[in-house]
């Protein structure tokens, strides 16, 4: 005997589900434009800012390389 036996529901179920996914991808709230550009222009700064440590980090490295020759 299977280890589970189909409920009488289970295409009740499906069917419930099914309806459930298309609706909520029908009613999905409508994306806030101010928000989005919002955020938009917080990932911008966040990539400025780090782009920047990394241009100081490997602008010392390549000090380090020029004066390391010197000696």
């Amino acid at each position: 005997m299977p280890a589970t036996s189909p409920t009488p529901f289970a295409l009740v179920r499906t069917f419930v589900f099914r309806r459930y996914l298309t609706l909520r991808s029908i009613a999905a709230p409508i994306p806030d434009r101010a928000a989005e550009a919002a955020r938009k222009a917080r990932k911008r700064l966040k990539k400025q800012a780090k782009h920047e440590r990394l241009r100081n980090f490997f602008g010392w490295c390549e000090g380090c390389a020029a004066y390391g020759s010197i000696f």
